[in-house]
């Protein structure tokens, strides 16, 4: 798929692990535990490595989903690895899964040597009405069981098992049809935030002020039905995709790019003045 800046590997790599040159260098990273208490054996902090991300969205005191990773070359038939993630209520036959705090559920197996069937990279989305467009990546409906405030964006975790693989259409060649036309269609100021979003002086169709509403999840639909219509060859996506100074840009870019992803359509981005304002912003290098 075509665009001008990579947002899915960059976003992908602004959330991955921390890795100071204390930690030991993952290459081919299989995820052997998780939990959001911070391991307390020296000997273990080698392996473990803090998502960048404050399951509280930096409005208390943080706390962090810590993630135990192994390089799939050095494990044995006898390491346990994680095959499965559940978030919530116990699964069946709880007595074969971990618990971990925040309402987590592992199940651990013995490594196969089948990478396909072990979970490979953990995130974490913010948000009830969040999504994951990466290829094989699983958003758990359930969020984590925090003690948040109750207007905070949930925290809800995202799972790929094996390795991502490139779509079919990730370098798709742009040509002019058969019928001499190329249709682009221009998406920009969408200002995506972290959570649902309140729409300001909205209105209806006779003018009327409309009662307090969700905001991204109408922007989204909107998108869709624009580009469902459209059906354009390539989007442009012309900058303020986000709002200035939001807790989780990974979270609010990937609402913006799904409806486009979804549907397979090329998209190229540059950046607006409020897509990189703010502390926890995206960098524009």
């Amino acid at each position: 798929m075509f665009r001008v800046l990579d947002f899915l590997k960059n976003s992908s790599k602004a959330a991955r692990l921390s890795a100071p040159q204390t930690k030991t260098v993952v290459i081919h990273p299989v995820v052997t535990d998780l939990t959001v208490s911070p391991p307390t054996r020296e000997q273990d902090l080698l392996n473990w490595h803090r998502i960048e991300k404050d399951l509280f969205l930096y409005t208390s005191q943080p706390a962090w989903l810590y993630v135990a990773l192994a390089n799939e070359e050095r494990l044995t038939a006898e390491d346990l690895v994680v095959t499965d993630i559940r978030v919530g209520e116990p699964p069946p036959n709880p007595d074969s899964w971990d618990s971990r705090p925040g309402g987590i559920w592992l199940l651990r197996s013995k490594f196969s040597g089948r990478i396909n069937e072990v979970v490979t990279e953990v995130d974490v989305l913010f948000g009830i009405d969040a999504v994951d467009p990466r290829p094989q990546w699983v958003l758990m409906e359930s969020s984590l069981q925090l003690n948040a405030r109750s207007k905070l964006p949930v925290a809800r975790l995202s799972a790929l098992r094996g390795r991502a693989k490139s779509r079919p259409d990730d370098h798709a060649v742009l040509r002019v049809k058969d019928n001499g036309k190329f249709k682009i269609v221009q998406i920009s100021d969408m200002h995506m935030v972290t959570g649902v979003g309140v729409c300001k002086d909205a209105v209806d169709a006779h003018g009327k002020n409309l009662p307090e509403c969700e905001a991204d999840p109408l922007t989204v639909h909107l998108i869709g039905n624009i580009l469902d219509v459209e059906k354009p060859d390539l989007v442009i996506l012309t900058g303020d995709q986000l709002h200035h100074d939001i807790s989780d840009s990974q979270s609010a870019l990937f609402k913006a790019v799904a409806p486009i992803i979804e549907r397979s359509i090329p998209f190229a981005a540059v950046f607006g003045n409020h897509d990189s304002e703010g502390i926890h912003a995206l960098s524009r290098e």
